[in-house]
């Protein structure tokens, strides 16, 4: 067995194995090249206009949107599992936690997703083009949720004993401010792209941080957010799992497309059509201690001997 310095770097493994099984792209397309900023910049930029005016844009509904809020919420009741209401009143008794909650809600899960976009293109870029993938499918997938099946969320169902704790705790910037609300689809609850991107935030950390305390705090953000958008009253378990699903539904896409997991070291045209002449797996040496710009250089690949 013989190996070579790497070009990923910080993964859970000294070498990691980068699957290469059949995939529906042709190699070209699916062959690792090194990424450009500028092109990723235009990508995310066209991906967040998107989001923004087709979530914006989506026709209010509002009579279906409420009755399907209702409906969800009998159908939790009537199996037990309308959890919602008591982490609102939860917080609602303890204000500390719901102002952190409020804020997290509003602010902080679009830049620490961004965060990790830039983590793997600055220090992964063999994992960052489909790792990227996998989170522009899920926002997409949300869209079209937000289109077919509006729905109120807990907060907006008068009657129903959820306080809004935005409004109540008067955290600045959010659902409060009459500048904000109007003009943002309220009925966009179903499904949850906070808990979508949060999963894959996790997903993100877990796959390819190297120390065990950061990985277990990559998946703690996921459960996190979900306590976050049922304790703030923003959202429904279902929308939660909803966007789980989106999240699953994308990663499969992505293995399908590239014929490997999407948090795994691509591989260059030249290693493919080696692996693929030699019918083994090939390796990519993921030693630590590389440069920022080690995602640029070629990984060098073995084989069993």
């Amino acid at each position: 067995m013989s190996s070579g310095s790497g070009g990923v770097s910080d993964l859970t493994t000294k070498q990691r194995r980068a699957e290469s099984g059949p995939a529906l792209l042709p190699l070209g397309w699916r062959a690792y090249r090194r990424p450009h900023w500028w092109f990723e910049v235009v990508v995310l930029i066209v991906l967040d206009v998107v989001y923004e005016h087709l979530r914006n844009l989506v026709p209010t509904r509002e009579a279906e949107a409420l009755a399907r809020g209702w409906d969800l919420f009998d159908f939790e009741q009537s199996i037990g599992l309308d959890i919602e209401l008591t982490m609102n009143h939860f917080v609602m008794r303890h204000e500390w936690l719901a102002q952190i909650a409020n804020y997290d809600y509003s602010f902080f899960h679009l830049p620490i997703t961004g965060a990790v976009l830039i983590w793997l293109f600055w220090m992964h870029r063999r994992i960052y083009k489909t790792a990227r993938t996998v989170l522009v499918f899920t926002t997409v997938l949300g869209l079209i949720g937000f289109w077919l099946f509006p729905m109120a969320p807990p907060r907006l169902l008068e009657g129903s004993g959820f306080t809004d704790t935005v409004v109540y705790f008067k955290t600045f910037g959010s659902w409060g401010s009459p500048a904000v609300a109007d003009h943002s689809n309220l009925y966009a609850a179903m499904p949850s792209l906070h808990c979508a991107w949060a999963m894959w935030v996790g997903l993100s950390v877990f796959f390819v941080a190297r120390h065990k305390l950061i990985r277990i705090i990559g998946l703690s953000y996921g459960i996190w957010t979900v306590f976050v958008v049922m304790a703030t009253a923003n959202h429904f378990i279902f929308d939660a799992f909803a966007g789980y699903a989106c999240l699953a539904v994308s990663v499969l896409a992505v293995w399908l497309l590239f014929g490997h997991n999407p948090w795994s070291p691509a591989l260059d045209k030249e290693e493919l059509l080696r692996a693929s002449r030699s019918g083994d797996d090939a390796i990519v040496d993921t030693a630590a201690g590389s440069t920022p710009d080690a995602g640029d250089d070629k990984a060098r690949t073995t084989s069993s001997v």
